[in-house]
């Protein structure tokens, strides 16, 4: 079992070292745009709640 966990852990260093992770530009970069995505979502859901509001009301 010890051997194992050992063989575990060290696949799992190997790994960790392969990550290229991503240098500050780019992390900032796709934080802006899913900021924009989801301003530009809520603001969307916003306006077509409104109109079904509306619609309803006139309605109903």
């Amino acid at each position: 079992m010890a051997k194992k966990q050992d063989s575990f852990f060290a696949g799992v260093s190997k790994e960790y070292k392969k990550i290229q992770w991503p240098v500050k530009k780019t992390t900032l970069e796709y934080t802006l745009i899913v900021i924009a995505i989801s301003a530009t979502t809520g603001v969307a859901i916003w306006v077509l709640d409104k109109i079904f509001h509306f619609l309803l009301s006139t309605i109903l």
